[in-house]
């Protein structure tokens, strides 16, 4: 079953609809419910541990349980899931139960999709910089006075969550490629951000993830165009080659392209005037006229990606060029995205990197943001075959620190196999050049509690500590503090 067939299933919308949702403490299934619940579905969630997303559903009034039962799914109009847990855990009592009772169970996503249904759709995708884009773009849409709904995986500073209800036409999500979660959404706009290489857990090859970009351009709203519509409009980033070989693949694209870029490729939004050091600023140009300066409040060249992507996006939806400035200076950014901890005389930088190329642009951006400071970059590495595959990658990327930690690995999907270990990428690190005469500043260092007791010891006034990965790892920062 899909979105349509949802569409199908509930065609007179989700009122009185109950949908239980297995692994409900997730950052986009939690905000998939909290739409669900505002028209009129009857909500309630498991998840195998507590979690801050699980707590603020809870909040909100959603029934939630820790542990799973039969029993949470016994009246369930529709089960929803995380991906991850079809991947683990496909025999569940909630799922088990679901499918005996022919109670459809279909991935969050599929949700989500449907919920769109009905609004001008705008989805951003691509490996790097989608969360932060989708947050930008969702606030430049409310600056220039449309009023969308906005899903984020991640809590969005200035909303206090990843989900913002909207009363507008637009529609603006987050998508994501894995396990071609990001076909159930129908856009008639795209912002690409990056392409590249990633999740070799589930795509074979850089042509299979390509090939999923491709067939998300293909399933776009092409329909004709109709009055205070935007045409179907892919906003692509002109400096990734990976876009561009995803628009060659996709053929004659009938909509209109908009490109940005900070490089010398042609682009109709570009950044000039470049400084990232203490501040990040720039001034943004579009279609060759400058519309001002923009200091952003996350710094790093990736984050001018970021805010030049949500600007292209945003003119296309017809945000007022005079809102775009403002806005993207005002933007407090997203939780996890460069975010400072102040520890005394230490600073620790929460950041969400766990890909090689984003854990050298965040490692690039701290050596310019906090000059002349010892850097110790932990890391905490998601997924076995993401470790395996890309280990030497990995390696390299940590060039740019002093001291090196690395946590154990988070398994999330998958399932210990032995196939590599935390000690593997620390070896290799030890072998690069950079560290050459000093392996002794590479650590494991096992578990939080473990590492921890190892960032107190290693700790030197003026440090600043990038705590970096897609999993829980920040969770290390609260237990190292001192104060």
């Amino acid at each position: 079953m899909t979105e349509l067939s949802l569409a199908e299933r509930f065609p007179h919308g989700l009122g009185g609809v109950r949908i239980h949702a297995v692994g409900a403490g997730g950052h986009g299934i939690s905000a998939a419910l909290r739409l669900a619940r505002e028209r009129g579905a009857l909500v309630s969630g498991c998840d195998a541990a507590d979690s801050p997303m699980a707590r603020a559903l809870a909040s909100q009034g959603v029934p939630m349980a820790i542990g799973h039962d039969a029993g949470h799914a016994d009246d369930a109009d529709l089960v929803v899931v995380s991906p991850a847990v079809t991947f683990l855990q496909p025999d569940l009592p909630e799922l088990v139960v679901a499918h005996a009772r022919g109670v459809p169970v279909l991935k969050w996503q599929a949700l989500l999709g449907y919920l769109m249904t009905g609004s001008i759709g705008v989805s951003v995708a691509g490996v790097h910089g989608k969360g932060s884009t989708t947050a930008l773009l969702g606030s430049l849409a409310i600056a220039g006075g449309l009023d969308p709904t906005v899903e984020v995986g991640e809590t969005v500073i200035e909303w206090a969550s990843n989900v913002r209800l909207g009363h507008g036409r637009y529609f603006i999500n987050e998508a994501d490629e894995f396990d071609y979660n990001f076909l159930h959404y129908h856009p008639r706009v795209i912002v690409l951000t990056a392409v590249e290489y990633d999740h070799p857990e589930f795509f074979a090859s850089y042509e299979a993830i390509r090939d999923a970009f491709v067939q998300f351009l293909r399933g776009m709203d092409l329909s004709p165009h109709v009055e205070d519509v935007p045409p179907p409009t892919l906003v692509l980033n002109a400096d990734s080659p990976g876009c561009a070989d995803v628009l060659a693949q996709r053929g004659d694209f009938p909509g209109r392209v908009r490109r940005f870029g900070l490089s010398g490729a042609p682009a109709d939004v570009r950044a000039v005037d470049l400084t990232i050091a203490a501040d990040t600023s720039f001034t943004l140009v579009m279609d060759g006229e400058s519309l001002g300066r923009v200091t952003l409040r996350t710094p790093g060249r990736h984050y001018v990606a970021n805010a030049l992507a949500a600007a292209a996006g945003a003119h296309a939806l017809g945000v007022p060029r005079a809102a775009l400035v403002p806005a993207l200076g005002a933007f407090q950014g997203l939780h996890r995205r460069f975010e400072l901890v102040e520890d005394g005389d230490v600073t620790f930088v929460d950041d969400y990197a766990h890909h090689p190329s984003a854990i050298a642009v965040t490692l690039a951006t701290a050596r310019l943001r906090f000059r002349g400071r010892r850097l110790v970059a932990l890391f905490q590495p998601t997924l076995y075959t993401r470790l395996h595959r890309f280990l030497q990658r990995y390696a390299e990327s940590f060039d740019a620190a002093d001291e090196v930690v690395i946590v154990e690995t988070q398994p999330s999907r998958e399932v210990d196999t032995g196939l590599v270990h935390g000690n593997d990428l620390v070896r290799a690190i030890q072998q690069r050049p950079p560290f050459a005469g000093r392996a002794g500043s590479v650590h494991y260092g096992g578990t939080f509690a473990e590492t921890a007791a190892l960032l107190r010891t290693l700790r030197r006034p003026g440090d600043v500590v990038l705590v970096m990965g897609s999993g829980p790892v920040n969770d290390v920062i609260a237990q190292a503090r001192q104060g």
